[in-house]
């Protein structure tokens, strides 16, 4: 009994020791958190930001091709090529106006690309005038002569009504430099966030370490949310207000082509690609959401929601069979319905989601 209490006793003394020299614990809650916050950056910006410019450049090459084709043999199905690949251009714009910061909007790709409304008549005495309407002479035009709708104009016409043998030679032109300025526009952008050129990609990840645009990665991620909430506000209080208020569907983003609600509906999917840090819809990626659920569920759940309900609040339009511009005089509550919902989502991303940011990312 006496070698066995002794053993006992000598044990204890051991472990206390141990304990006594032991270090601190690691708090690997906030070890996590900081290991997860570097993935969602490198997530968004890798899954969806450089995926998404990618995306955008191949189709305003496709678009290109297709302008192309089309002045090289003008028929009414070359037209059509064109307009679809004018569509699926806008697209994938539209969407990567979710996250609208960085060279995007500091080196002015989105006005050179995407300004309006547009003034026919402006178009119009252009077209008339003795400009070459080379390349070059369209890089110093005012951005509203330049872009997606300038090309809209002359392939769609007033009202979508435009035929292949009522495009003019001066108009071909016009458009084979427009098509060839915007892709190269593309280009621009998708070389901005290239991890071989630009390489916006770096100051993302790297915020907080090092990055001149972001000395935290808190400051990255308000931009994101911003960015978030900014687009909503455009959607529900500009795009869709000014034709609204105006009762002028002339003013309306997309007039020409009727294109407006699938710019609106891709603008808010652009909200919730940014929201997981997913192009394609993939799983998998680490996101802002996985970020805000690790900490708020509720929250988590109750952005997806309204996200959602944004994004399927457009189809009230498709059900009247009606377009943004034809609802402007015949379907205005259902234009308000949408818009309250819209900014039912904004009110949260500038509002809880942005306080989630402040509380919980604290680098």
């Amino acid at each position: 009994m006496k070698n066995l209490l002794y053993s006992v006793l000598v044990i204890g003394a051991i472990a206390t020791g141990f304990a006594g020299c032991s270090k601190s614990p690691v708090n690997n809650s906030t070890t996590n958190q900081t290991t997860l916050e570097g993935q969602v950056l490198t997530d968004f910006s890798n899954n969806l930001v450089n995926t998404n410019y990618q995306d955008i450049q191949a189709k305003a090459s496709i678009m290109n091709d297709a302008v192309n084709a089309f002045v090289a043999n003008s028929t009414d199905q070359n037209l059509a090529a064109t307009q679809l690949a004018w569509k699926n251009t806008r697209a994938a714009w539209e969407s990567c106006e979710g996250f609208l910061f960085g060279p995007v909007e500091d080196d002015s790709y989105d006005p050179d690309m995407d300004d309006w409304p547009v003034n026919k008549i402006d178009l119009d005495s252009l077209l008339a005038s003795p400009n070459p309407l080379t390349v070059t002479d369209i890089t110093p035009l005012q951005t509203t002569l330049k872009g997606f709708h300038a090309i809209e104009y002359i392939i769609f016409g007033v009202g979508s009504t435009r035929k292949a043998a009522q495009v003019t030679d001066r108009q071909k032109t016009y458009l084979v430099s427009l098509a060839q300025s915007l892709y190269g526009t593309t280009t621009d952008l998708r070389n901005s966030w290239d991890p071989t050129q630009g390489n916006y990609t770096a100051q993302v990840i790297n915020a907080g370490k090092g990055s001149s645009a972001f000395t935290s990665r808190q400051a990255v991620f308000l931009a994101l949310v911003g960015s978030m909430a900014d687009i909503c506000n455009e959607v529900a209080n500009e795009k869709m207000q000014t034709p609204f208020a105006a009762k002028d569907s002339t003013l309306s983003e997309s007039s020409f082509s009727h294109n407006s609600i699938n710019d609106f509906t891709h603008n808010i999917a652009g909200i919730k690609n940014a929201y997981l840090s997913s192009y394609t819809g993939a799983n998998g990626n680490h996101s802002l959401s996985e970020l805000v659920a690790s900490k708020n569920a509720s929250l988590n759940n109750t952005l997806l929601s309204q996200m959602n309900a944004a994004i399927a609040s457009f189809n009230a339009f498709s059900s009247l069979n009606v377009s943004f511009e034809q609802a402007i005089y015949t379907q205005r509550s259902t234009i308000t319905k949408v818009q309250a919902t819209i900014n039912t989502l904004k009110a949260s991303l500038e509002g809880d989601l942005k306080d989630f940011v402040v509380t919980n990312i604290k680098d």
